[in-house]
């Protein structure tokens, strides 16, 4: 390459290099253009649901129901509602194109007269008292309760009862009173031990299960489970801790007559197994069976295999009977 060549080629490069360096100082020195800055804040754009529970392509915040109970617009709002028979003007803002508001009058006709009367009330509570016709019967009975004797008082696990006829008996002698008290107790075990067994017993008030029958439905049931094996041990539990299952409260339901799916309050394993709390024998309404003499072969024959435990019972028993029964009874 020869001397002429380089220095073409150089000159070249110098241009080249002169022109771009224009080329850059004409652009770099035109005008800027014209930028505009949106800021987008959270929820400004209807977005698509997050959950199943949401609508998918919901437009709106959420807010009550229109016309719900939760719907509050017509009660925190002022009434601007025209009294009836008078017109009265509304403006009403209706935007432009121009960014301006314009507010048009709007006249309301006149209401058409109501068909009732207007009455004045206060808005304070009333309160109107209801009474119930009285029953002479009830009343009765209220004003005059059939009295309980001793015995009825004992059966129901009234001690002061026993401590009353014993000393009505046995005076103030130590060994008689102890010999009173095992023979009237065992009388009052043997009593409870056969209402027990004939399932003669009371319910508690309260309980879901039992509330849903009669008193008398109640007592079939419990002598429907005893068939199958499941006894209730007249201390508000079952027999030696046998408690029976779902399938077997129902066989005993259908037993009595009764759909178990009809049943609402139906109890759970654990509700099963407590299903005798707060139940207890009620031997005083086997009294019947032995009345109205109240003899000692009524009595034996009553409480069944536990007579020839109480003996010495059954001898002084004449003279028992009227404190037993109390002094207007026996009499």
């Amino acid at each position: 390459m020869t001397a002429s060549e380089l220095a073409f080629l150089a000159l070249g490069l110098l241009l080249g290099a002169a022109t771009g360096a224009a080329i850059i100082v004409v652009l770099g020195s035109r005008s800027p253009r014209r930028e505009i800055r949106v800021t987008v804040t959270r929820d400004a754009l209807p977005r698509r649901s997050e959950t199943l529970s949401q609508d998918a392509f919901v437009t709106s915040a959420a807010e009550p129901a229109r016309g719900g109970p939760a719907d509050r617009r017509w009660f925190d709002r002022d009434d601007l509602s025209p009294d009836p028979g008078v017109a009265a003007a509304f403006p009403m803002t209706v935007p432009t194109n121009v960014g301006r508001r314009v507010a048009i009058p709007i006249e309301t006709s006149a209401a058409i007269a109501p068909d009732r009367t207007a009455v004045p009330y206060d808005a304070s509570p009333v309160g109107v008292a209801v009474e119930a016709e009285a029953d002479p019967a009830l009343e009765d009975l209220r004003a005059h309760p059939t009295p309980q004797t001793p015995l009825e008082r004992m059966l129901r696990g009234e001690h002061r009862a026993m401590v009353e006829v014993i000393d009505a008996v046995a005076g103030e002698d130590s060994r008689r009173r102890r010999d009173w008290e095992l023979l009237l107790g065992g009388l009052a075990e043997a009593m409870a031990d056969m209402a027990v067994r004939e399932s003669v017993i009371d319910f508690p008030m309260g309980a879901s299960f039992w509330d849903t029958f009669t008193v008398e439905q109640c007592r079939r049931i419990v002598t429907s489970l005893a068939t199958m094996g499941f006894r209730f041990d007249g201390r508000g539990g079952w027999v030696e801790h046998h408690v029976p299952v779902y399938r077997d409260l129902s066989l005993a339901l259908a037993d009595i007559g009764e759909d178990p799916r009809r049943i609402r309050a139906w109890p759970n394993a654990s509700e099963i197994a407590e299903l005798f709390a707060g139940v207890r024998p009620a031997p005083e309404e086997l009294l019947a069976a032995a009345g109205p003499d109240y003899g000692a072969e009524q009595v034996q024959a009553l409480v069944g295999e536990h007579a020839s435990d109480l003996a010495g019972l059954w001898i002084a028993w004449d003279d028992i009977l009227p404190h037993l029964l109390g002094q207007e009874r026996a009499a």
